[in-house]
């Protein structure tokens, strides 16, 4: 059994720990150290601040594409139906009618002729406005009436 006389260096040991509490004190109590922590907690808000706008744009945009998403699924719904509208036998019997003039079997054709000014009016509709003269166009201009 070996039996140690001298416990200096125990005292040693105990006083360098008191003394790096003591430093440790003084540099957490400083006010650089405040300030250091300062600048950190600033620049830990900034960052945050910066995440949460950047997280609530793209939230934002995610919101704006869903919207657009289902504007277009309607669309596209509509356009659809048109198509099979165009395909459909009701469609081409209507614009034969209409535009080629043609009737089932059995039926007549009844042609109305129109007064003056209401085949003035379709033609502007239609965009298909009669030519007129330079001195109706004068005309109409001064006096506001048709020649």
């Amino acid at each position: 059994m070996v039996y140690y006389d001298n416990f200096s260096g125990i005292g040693d040991d105990c006083f360098f720990i008191n003394s790096l509490n003591l430093g440790m004190t003084k540099l957490l109590y400083s006010k650089s150290f405040l300030v250091f922590l300062v600048i950190i907690l600033i620049l830990v808000v900034i960052v945050l601040g910066q995440e949460s706008y950047r997280y609530f744009r793209t939230s934002q945009r995610i919101k704006d594409l869903e919207n657009k998403i289902e504007e277009l699924k309607t669309s596209n719904e509509e356009l659809a139906g048109l198509k099979e509208y165009f395909k459909s036998e009701e469609f081409l019997e209507k614009e034969a009618r209409l535009k080629l003039n043609l009737t089932k079997p059995g039926e007549k054709l009844i042609i109305i002729k129109q007064i003056e000014e209401d085949l003035e009016e379709f033609e502007q509709e239609q965009g298909l406005a009669r030519e007129i003269s330079n001195i109706q166009k004068w005309w109409q201009y001064f006096f506001g009436e048709k020649l």
